[in-house]
C-alpha cells in the first residue's frame, strides 16, 4: 500500500522548491516524469531488493568488525552490482524515482531522529561550538575541493558530508543541487572510507590521550562522519563516552536544515527567475524542520514515531541502492586522486578543530 501511494503521490509536481528533475536515461525518460506504475515498478523493485539485502548484511558486517549503517552497505552493493552488468533502459524509471521522490520522503522523515530535547540540553557553548564547527568545515572543505580542481557541486557534497552526517548530508545537499551521479559516489565513497578510518582511530588516540569520556564523546560525536560510525567509536571507550557522542552527532544532524537554506542560496546565485535571483527553499527541508518539531512537542505518538523511523531509514537505504546501482565504477575513480586528497585533508580539519573545542569549550 505504501508503494503505491507512494508511486500515486510523485505525479503530483512538486514544484516548491523551484528544482525540474534531473535529466536521465534516453530521450522521454527523466527523473521524477510522470507515467504508469509499470515503468517504474522494475527499478525500484530492484532498489528496494539490493536495500533489503543490505540491511540483512549490516548486523552480519558488524558481527565481523566492519561497523557501516545499512546506507552505505546499500550504497556500496549496488555499486557492485551496477559493474557486473549494466542497467537497462527500462529500469532507469524506477531509480529514478528513487533517488528524488523517494529520497526526499526519507529526508522528511529525518527529522523524526533528531531529539530535539535531548540535543537542547547540550547548551548554548555547546551548539555554538558545534555549529562553528559545522561552518567551518563547510567553508574549509568546500575551499579546499575547489582549489583542487575539483567541481562546485562535488565541492559542496564532500564540504557536507563531512560538516554533518556523511551519506544523508550528502544526499540531502544533492536534493539541491541536483549534482551528477558519479559526483554523488565519488562524495559518497570518500565520506565512507574516511569516515571508517577516523572511526577506527579516534578510540585508540583517546585511550593514548587519556581523554574523559565528556571530552571524548564531544570529539567523536563532532568528528566522526557518519551516526553509526560516531555511536560505534563512541561506545567502544565505554558507556559514558558513547552517550555522549551520540548526543553531539545528533546536534550535527540537526544542521541539516540550515545546509539547505544554505545551498538553496547558492542555488539561486546560479538561476535567474524573470531576470532575478529568487532564493529557493527546499520543500523537504521545511518538511524536516516541522516533523522535528512536531515530535518534540509529544504530537507523534511512540508507536508511530518509531515506525516512522523505521520507515525514514528505509527510504533512506532505498534511494542509496539506487544511486549505487545507477553508477559507473569508472566514472568514479576517472578523477583520480582529488577527491581522495580533499576528503583527506578535510577529515583532518575536523578532527582537529573538534579536538581542540573539546578541550578548550566544551
Amino acid at each position: 500500500m505504501l508503494l503505491v501511494l507512494m508511486i500515486t503521490v510523485s505525479r503530483v509536481p512538486l514544484s516548491i522548491d523551484g528544482f525540474g528533475p534531473r535529466p536521465s536515461g534516453p530521450a522521454g525518460l527523466s527523473a521524477g516524469a510522470p507515467g504508469p506504475c509499470g515503468h517504474r515498478l522494475p527499478g525500484l523493485l530492484l532498489a528496494i531488493g539490493v536495500s533489503v539485502l543490505a540491511t540483512s548484511l549490516t548486523p552480519v558486517l558488524a558481527d565481523c568488525g566492519v561497523v557501516a549503517g545499512p546506507m552505505v552497505v546499500s550504497l556500496l552493493l549496488g555499486l557492485a552490482l551496477a559493474q557486473l552488468r549494466p542497467v537497462s533502459v527500462a529500469i532507469m524509471p524506477g531509480l529514478d524515482f528513487a533517488c528524488r521522490p523517494v529520497l526526499r520522503f526519507g529526508i522528511v522523515l529525518l527529522g523524526l531522529r533528531i531529539g530535539l530535547p535531548q540535543v537542547a540540553a547540550v547548551g548554548v557553548s555547546g551548539w555554538l561550538a558545534i555549529t562553528v564547527l559545522v561552518a567551518s568545515t563547510l567553508s574549509f572543505g568546500y575551499w579546499v575541493s575547489r582549489r583542487l580542481g575539483l567541481s562546485s557541486n562535488l565541492a559542496w557534497l564532500l564540504a557536507s558530508g563531512h560538516a554533518i552526517c556523511g551519506a544523508a548530508a550528502i544526499a540531502a545537499a544533492d536534493s539541491v543541487l541536483k549534482a551528477k551521479d558519479r559526483e554523488v559516489t565519488q562524495a559518497l565513497t570518500m565520506v565512507t572510507l574516511f569516515g571508517t578510518l577516523v572511526m577506527l582511530v579516534l578510540p585508540i588516540l583517546g585511550s593514548w590521550l587519556q581523554l574523559e569520556a565528556d571530552l571524548y564523546g564531544f570529539w567523536v560525536g563532532g568528528s566522526v562522519h557518519e551516526v553509526a560510525q560516531a555511536v560505534a567509536s563512541g561506545y567502544a571507550r565505554g558507556e559514558a563516552c558513547g552517550e555522549v557522542a551520540s548526543i553531539i552527532k545528533l546536534v550535527r544532524v540537526a544542521h541539516l536544515l540550515p545546509l539547505g537554506l544554505l545551498l538553496g542560496c547558492v542555488v539561486a546565485r546560479r538561476v535567474m527567475v524573470d531576470g532575478q535571483r529568487r532564493i529557493l527553499v527546499p520543500w523537504f527541508v521545511i518538511g524536516f524542520a516541522v516533523v522535528a518539531v512536531v515530535d518534540a512537542v509529544g504530537l507523534v505518538p511512540l508507536w508511530l514515531g518509531e515506525a516512522l523511523r523505521h520507515l525514514c531509514a528505509f527510504a533512506m537505504t532505498v534511494a542509496m541502492a539506487a544511486l549505487g546501482l545507477k553508477s559507473s565504477l569508472r566514472d568514479v575513480l576517472r578523477m583520480g586522486l582529488r577527491p581522495l586528497l580533499a576528503a583527506g585533508i578535510t577529515t583532518t580539519w575536523i578532527v582537529m578543530v573538534a579536538l581542540w573545542f573539546a578541550i578548550e569549550c566544551y
